[in-house]
């Protein structure tokens, strides 16, 4: 097995030697461009997780800091949540410890070696809470793609790190992903991250008549799963008694810029950080490193 390459100086000077030896290798990269996906091994402490957990809690009370950005008063959270699938865009500027956790270097270092990127930037975060499966209140997350909803930006190797809180299996409605789908050449129709019902969705795939493979994730905590912007990933019911946490950790390669993109329906693709990063020659700067910070 070949080891990670230390051909980023930057990763060398930012991690301890520890954290570069869980640097993806050789071949765990080549698996990523394969199947669109990868599970890092435990890089993430207890004692970070634990912390994030904590100050998750004071952010859905409403107990939450100023990140003293005006624009980013409308994702403040209220203190109520809802009765089913909690989605916070944002939440790492309103927590310091959801923002220590996702600003971590060996996150970005993960990231880049995948994206096969000299830096990575943050793109947005979300916080993500699935109670206990209900008939009457159904908490899935339907088959989808990041790149969808990102399709004003440049890169196609843009990625997301997944952090679960704890263990987390299929039982509990762990994170799966469509094996391969980011090389899918044909658009696939219906995906949706609020349709409940995957079969459904799954009728739309386009694979090109490749069998599709769905892979559940299992998780020990403190590991992170990644996956590329155009994989196709969801999640099933949780029949846990209790709830799934976990953090999406949008990641920018050093590429990615705007880019004009009209959709089908005649609309510009537009993005939440399209009004909250600052412009530059009258289009949004996603190098602003008070939204977009560098991670690494």
């Amino acid at each position: 097995m070949s080891h990670p390459s230390t051909q980023d100086h930057v990763a060398a000077q930012r991690l301890s030697a520890a954290q570069l030896a869980l640097l993806p290798t050789d071949q765990d990269v080549a698996r990523y461009q394969e199947c669109g996906y990868y599970l890092s091994p435990v890089i993430l402490s207890e004692a970070e997780i634990d912390a994030a957990v904590a100050g998750s809690e004071r952010f859905y009370a409403g107990e939450v800091t100023d990140p003293g950005i005006e624009a980013l008063a409308r994702f403040r959270p209220t203190g109520t949540v809802p009765d089913g699938l909690r989605k916070n865009d944002y939440a790492s500027f309103f927590c310091p410890e959801l923002a220590a956790l996702t600003r971590q270097p060996i996150i970005g270092a993960i990231a880049a070696r995948l994206a096969g990127s000299p830096g990575i930037r943050l793109w947005h975060d979300q916080l993500l809470y699935k109670p206990t499966d209900r008939p009457d209140v159904p908490a899935r997350v339907g088959w989808h793609t990041d790149r969808q909803y990102w399709m004003c930006c440049s890169s196609e190797a843009m990625l997301t790190a997944w952090i679960p809180f704890h263990d987390c299996d299929e039982e509990m409605g762990s994170i799966a992903f469509v094996d391969g789908s980011h090389r899918w050449t044909e658009q696939s129709k219906g995906l949706n991250f609020f349709g409940h019902d995957l079969e459904a969705i799954e009728q739309g795939f386009a694979s090109g008549g490749r069998p599709v493979v769905k892979t559940t994730m299992t998780f020990r905590k403190g590991q992170v799963s990644f996956h590329n912007c155009r994989t196709i990933h969801g999640s099933g019911p949780n029949r846990r008694s209790d709830p799934r946490r976990a953090i999406a950790v949008h990641l920018q390669d050093e590429a990615n810029r705007y880019r004009e993109y009209v959709r089908d329906d005649g609309q510009l693709a537009r993005h939440n950080n399209n009004a909250l990063c600052r412009q530059v020659d009258g289009v949004p700067d996603y190098t602003d490193p008070t939204i977009c910070p560098v991670l690494y």
